[in-house]
């Protein structure tokens, strides 16, 4: 039966997995029927995230794709987050889409984001964060100081998945305004440029920084690029916008396109790894 409320963005993003994984392995809904005993109108609700699939189907369907045992684990793993995680009751008000988010980063092969604000969440000191979720009860006073905290946890721990044993890869890019704008004091910024540097030497870590001297036509709004595949060249990234009063997730095709091409441009203006870990460097030390 057809949900009447919008399909989850969890819903949405297994859907296009499901579909793309059909479309590599060059089967059609009848194909499916056949093999299946399936109705064609199945996959295509399905695919279009029009009804909710089983796990125990969801397995048969990455059977007959061929899925590697990463992107199964991975794709199941999404389909079992139903509800909002016990630990993240912190975020109860919080978008769909900010949950999610920290859903798909937990399962995503490689994540490249492009911030021009603050300096990303998985990167981040306990002080920097804190400061920057304590502003929120200028917005938010209903924020209690057991949120703040929790908050504060769930936050460092999303960064345990960049070190080992999973060593997840990240490559970030930093307008130069994120370094030099101060959060909370000096010292706390001078903490959050060490803590930089020091994740910057991860191998499984790069760290780019744009200049504000370098001449670029791109500034937009930060955003976060997500492959649950990284060794599939044909994969299409997961899009994640993260704007001051609305945050999104983009699964368009052409979005995607568009958005792997903006970041390749950023990274093409922006200092090489080691020049800008230097530049950190220099930051932290002054």
């Amino acid at each position: 039966m057809s949900d009447a409320s919008p399909p989850p963005v969890q819903r949405r993003i297994l859907a296009r997995e499901l579909r793309y994984l059909r479309e590599r392995a060059s089967l059609t809904g009848d194909d499916i029927k056949d093999r299946l005993g399936w109705s064609p109108s199945k996959i295509s609700r399905i695919e279009n995230a029009r009804i909710s699939v089983s796990e125990g189907d969801i397995e048969l369907l990455l059977d007959l794709y061929d899925a590697t045992p990463g992107r199964r684990e991975r794709l199941l793993s999404l389909a079992r987050q139903t509800q909002t995680p016990h630990s993240w009751r912190a975020y109860t008000d919080g978008t769909r889409e900010f949950l999610t988010f920290m859903s798909v980063e937990a399962i995503a092969e490689s994540i490249r984001q492009w911030e021009i604000n603050v300096v990303p969440g998985v990167a981040q000191t306990e002080a920097y964060a804190r400061h920057l979720i304590t502003s929120w009860r200028a917005v938010d006073p209903t924020l209690t100081p057991r949120q703040i905290e929790e908050r504060v946890s769930i936050r460092m721990k999303r960064q345990k998945r960049f070190f080992p044993p999973e060593s997840s890869r990240i490559w970030m890019i930093l307008d130069e305004a994120v370094l030099l704008r101060t959060v909370g004091s000096p010292a706390i910024m001078s903490e959050q440029m060490r803590k930089l540097v020091d994740f910057s030497e991860l191998p499984n870590v790069t760290l780019q920084v744009v200049p504000l001297a370098q001449s670029r036509s791109i500034i937009g709004e930060s955003f976060t690029l997500l492959n649950l595949d990284e060794g599939d060249p044909l994969e299409q990234c997961l899009v994640y916008i993260d704007g001051n009063v609305a945050t999104q997730f983009l699964l368009d095709e052409q979005q995607s396109v568009y958005y792997e091409k903006t970041f390749e441009q950023l990274a093409g203006s922006a200092l090489a790894p080691a020049v800008s870990r230097e530049f950190v460097a220099n930051l932290a030390r002054s």
